[in-house]
């Protein structure tokens, strides 16, 4: 079963080594994604692409 690690630099919680751990994918909202990506410090949010973002996920041990 494959599992979920988080998405912000520095961060490396995943979800097979601790199961109380949240994840939360990205809005659909480009508006509201772009505000994601830019509190998170992803570059990729100046360029615009979109692939990555269907399997990144952010944990919810973060706070913005």
């Amino acid at each position: 079963m494959p599992g979920f690690t988080c998405c912000v630099p520095g961060c490396y919680n995943n979800s097979h080594r601790d199961k109380a751990l949240h994840f939360y994918t990205f809005p659909k909202d480009e508006e509201l994604r772009r505000l994601w990506l830019k509190n998170v410090s992803r570059a990729v949010y100046l360029i615009g692409l979109r692939l990555p973002l269907m399997k990144w996920r952010l944990c919810n041990t973060l706070e913005f």
